[in-house]
């Protein structure tokens, strides 16, 4: 268990913020997290640093015994010369992540320790939060009283519990959904599941020609490629690369990020002889059965957004999992 250090960062009432620098130890105890986070994920931080010139910050937030009580990522861009400059942006997504039976007046304290932090007076940072905490007036109140406004509403997704028996799973999908997997599974589909440099690249070239087209927010293939590269997967994060090809012939592709026990859809793509077979259904089905295998017992399907992306939510809500909304985006 981690213990106080008498030079952490900040300190807020009785919650201090450590500077985490132990990969083993972080990895262990997002163990302890009801539901891990991609964006909470050590190569998650690794590989927006190798893409971009924002650097994470991680941090361990222990209680007054000094014992451990979750911890958070943030990511931090800094404008202007030198090491200081003008300032920096200050981004906090889906965190941070407590340990399981951390009661809410400690949590409500940790959460005041990071804004206090993170705040204009103390380094010249604006702060841009995603927290991990649900949609509605609860949540919106407490970020007020943290001195933050909603600057967007409410982020949705849907999580699976993969924890039961793949045939509770398949009962579980909405009908069209197990019938489209039927047809795909009648099809002359063959899935391969290796990682290939030439495979990763082209699914990523036409993900990213697909997420240009239809203005799909996200990451690129090269963070893609950054994250894989940043996986230790002794230590539970690992990128997953599923195709479907008709012969020798890829028609569909599929990645699927592993961060400890969860693990969350990041990126697909689909030719039109891939739709016609419904190859992403049994892309998908293949990819959470294998992810199962290894551990992984909650599914995250990265988004759900009815308004502009209609078609994607709908074969994401067809596995009739979890659908959760989360308070949005505070500054």
């Amino acid at each position: 268990m981690a213990r106080a250090d008498p030079h952490a960062a900040a300190m807020s009432d009785s919650v201090l913020l450590q500077p985490a620098t132990d990969r083993a130890a972080w990895a262990a105890l997002q163990a302890r997290v009801r539901f891990e986070t991609l964006e909470q994920n050590w190569a998650y931080g690794e590989a927006v640093a190798a893409v971009s010139r924002t650097q994470p910050e991680r941090w361990l937030l222990l209680n007054q015994a000094g014992d451990a009580i979750g911890l958070a990522q943030a990511f931090r861009r800094r404008f202007g010369p030198g090491d200081a400059g003008w300032g920096s942006l200050v981004r906090i997504v889906r965190g941070p992540l407590f340990l399981s039976g951390i009661g809410r007046p400690e949590r409500l304290t940790a959460l005041n320790a990071l804004r206090q932090h993170y705040h204009w007076k103390q380094g010249r940072s604006l702060l841009w939060w995603l927290p991990e905490l649900p949609g509605g007036t609860e949540s919106e109140s407490l970020m007020r009283e943290l001195g933050l406004e909603q600057m967007m509403t409410g982020w949705s997704s849907v999580r699976l519990d993969l924890t039961p028996a793949p045939s509770v799973l398949r009962g579980r999908l909405d009908g069209k959904w197990r019938n489209a997997l039927k047809a795909a599974e009648r099809s002359p589909l063959l899935l391969d599941e290796s990682w290939d440099d030439a495979t990763f690249t082209a699914v990523m070239r036409a993900h990213d020609v697909q997420r240009i087209e239809k203005r799909f927010l996200g990451p690129d293939g090269a963070f893609y490629r950054a994250f894989a590269a940043a996986s230790d997967a002794s230590l539970g994060d690992s990128a997953h690369l599923f195709t479907a090809k008709i012969g020798t012939r890829p028609v569909a592709g599929m990645l699927l990020l592993r961060h400890g026990r969860g693990a969350t859809y990041a990126a697909g793509w689909s030719s039109e002889p891939g739709r016609l077979v419904r190859a992403h259904h049994r892309l998908l089905w293949h990819g959470l059965l294998a992810l199962k295998n290894l551990g992984v017992e909650h599914f995250d399907l990265g988004g759900a957004n009815t308004e502009e992306g209609a078609g994607v939510a709908r074969f994401k809500l067809g596995l009739n999992g979890e659908v959760f909304t989360l308070a949005g985006s505070f500054a």
